[in-house]
């Protein structure tokens, strides 16, 4: 196989594969982790059921191959924040792409943790993950350390810290994706909630 044909096969590998997991990500969108099947998948992409084999083992692998792609391009951004504004302004920028990652997978992750006992496997799609969030959390705790020291201030200690930065996150983006506080302004609230989870880890 010359350069070319090489060149040819990968892209068509890497749109396949791309396009059964936006077609995933649509599924969940509307009917969530039940909704998801090979079938559904395949359906939604356009392909059979046997192609979608080709490039994933099943369901699980399919939702745990979108929840990794969210961690890491959540990373990435993360560490590409400025730092010089402070904790309050940091944790406000990142506010925009946590809810993005809740949007698309995060609400329904305790879900397939559940549903496929997630948590107690030692497979290596779940390995992956728990190297993800480990990864994630560590990039979190270097911007807010270095955010924190550009106000003149440190983080607490102990290791609630970041579980409960992160909780916090995802609280703020299950009420932006949901609209429960429908009768305030979302900037404004976005600016509270980053003060308040600011204050509350540093000193």
């Amino acid at each position: 196989m010359n350069a070319t044909n090489s060149s040819s096969v990968r892209g068509d590998t890497e749109a396949r594969r791309r396009g059964i997991l936006d077609a995933a990500a649509a599924i969940l969108d509307v009917g969530g982790y039940a909704a998801l099947t090979i079938r559904t998948v395949a359906k939604q992409a356009g392909m059979s059921p046997g192609l979608i084999y080709q490039y994933f083992v099943d369901k699980r692998d399919i939702f745990a191959a979108l929840l990794l792609e969210s961690q890491q391009e959540l990373t990435a951004f993360i560490a590409e924040q400025p730092r010089d504004q402070g904790v309050s302004a940091l944790i406000a920028a990142i506010v925009p792409e946590t809810t993005k990652q809740w949007a698309r997978v995060g609400h329904v992750a305790s879900v397939w943790r559940t549903t496929e006992d997630a948590s107690n496997s030692d497979g290596q799609v779940v390995q992956d993950l728990r190297h993800s969030t480990e990864t994630q959390f560590a990039e979190l705790r270097k911007a807010l350390e270095d955010a924190a020291g550009a106000q003149g201030l440190s983080l607490r200690e102990g290791p609630s810290l970041i579980p409960f930065v992160w909780a916090g996150l995802m609280g703020l983006a299950d009420t932006i994706v949901n609209n429960w506080a429908q009768d305030l302004d979302m900037s404004d609230y976005i600016v509270y909630s980053a003060d308040g989870l600011a204050r509350a880890i540093t000193h």
